[in-house]
């Protein structure tokens, strides 16, 4: 067969058939919670498709990605729109095509824990009402649970409890949910209750003293168990023990430390805690005193009380 010379003026072009993409479908989570890394697949006409692709995404807060698989992480909750955008050489012809997910982003669970907790009165009284305050923090719903450190337990925000016994306890609240949990503590003092006389007594009984002796005779004695009796039952008083010596005694300096010891020591026998009592010796009485007794009230030992506060 002879070839024939192509005919002056004919064009012949050929052009290859090109395939746009299509998106089927993007895959991936549909709920996703804020600071948790998500990731989305596209799927494609693959066999149809005329390579190269190009893939690009948008995640709907700023974020974008490249390539078929691509992750992102939402710092914020929200509903979100995943965007898949897939192209390639196509030519004239659409060379792109798009597909999209709709993603809810939800807050982190929030443990419990606890912001405040309170007793109220603190110090208490022995048989008062204490209300216990709490707040609490965290995803609903929460579970308050209280131990009052005498073996009594509640639930709830704000429970009261009353104690029997003076002493001091520890309470705990212990609050929990379904992501964690959180307890504290608070102390309770509680004071016994103190007779009116403890709150109102200003003055004790002072004690005399034979001349030149710092021993106690059966009249002092029956005077200082009077404020014996008192001081033990008022832990609220302390006791300042001053003796004195009249002139004329021997060792008046001495005398009347002997003395004010002798009284410190009657009081702690009868139940007085040492600690509660404070002795000085004043020496030689100055001037003329206004204690009761006659001659004798220059030999003496007073007992001054003073509350925790400092007031007489």
């Amino acid at each position: 067969m002879l070839d024939r010379p192509p005919v002056a003026g004919l064009k012949v072009s050929f052009q290859s058939a090109t395939t746009p993409p299509q998106v089927l479908s993007v895959d991936g989570s549909t709920t996703v919670q804020a600071g948790e890394s998500a990731t989305y697949t596209a799927s494609i006409n693959e066999e149809e498709a005329t390579r190269p692709l190009s893939y690009e995404w948008q995640f709907g807060d700023g974020g974008e990605g490249a390539g078929r698989m691509a992750s992102n992480t939402y710092g914020e909750p929200g509903t979100y729109t995943v965007t898949a955008n897939v192209s390639n050489r196509a030519g004239s012809a659409s060379g792109s095509a798009s597909g999209s997910v709709t993603v809810e982003v939800t807050a982190p669970p929030e443990p419990a824990r606890i912001a405040s907790i309170s007793a109220d009165p603190n110090p208490a009284d022995e048989g008062e009402s204490v209300q216990f305050s709490s707040s609490a923090e965290g995803d609903t719903p929460l579970s308050r649970e209280w131990s009052f450190g005498d073996g009594s337990t509640a639930t709830g925000e704000n429970p009261t409890h009353t104690y029997e016994e003076p002493g001091q306890y520890t309470a705990r609240l212990r609050v929990s949910n379904e992501a964690g949990e959180d307890s504290r503590t608070v102390t309770v003092r509680v004071n016994r209750t103190l007779p009116e006389i403890c709150t109102t007594v200003s003055e004790l009984n002072s004690s005399f003293f034979e001349r030149n002796s710092s021993t106690l005779t059966e009249e002092a004695e029956s005077s200082l168990q009077e404020n014996a009796d008192i001081l033990s039952q008022c832990t609220n008083l302390t006791a300042r023990v001053e003796g004195f010596a009249a002139p004329g005694e021997r060792n008046p300096e001495a005398l009347s430390e002997d003395r004010a010891e002798s009284v410190a020591g009657f009081y702690e026998a009868n139940g007085v805690p040492a600690e509660r009592i404070q002795t000085s010796g004043e020496g030689q009485v100055e001037g003329v005193t206004s204690k009761k007794g006659g001659a004798r009230q220059y030999r003496r030992v007073d007992s001054l009380p003073e509350r925790e506060n400092g007031d007489m």
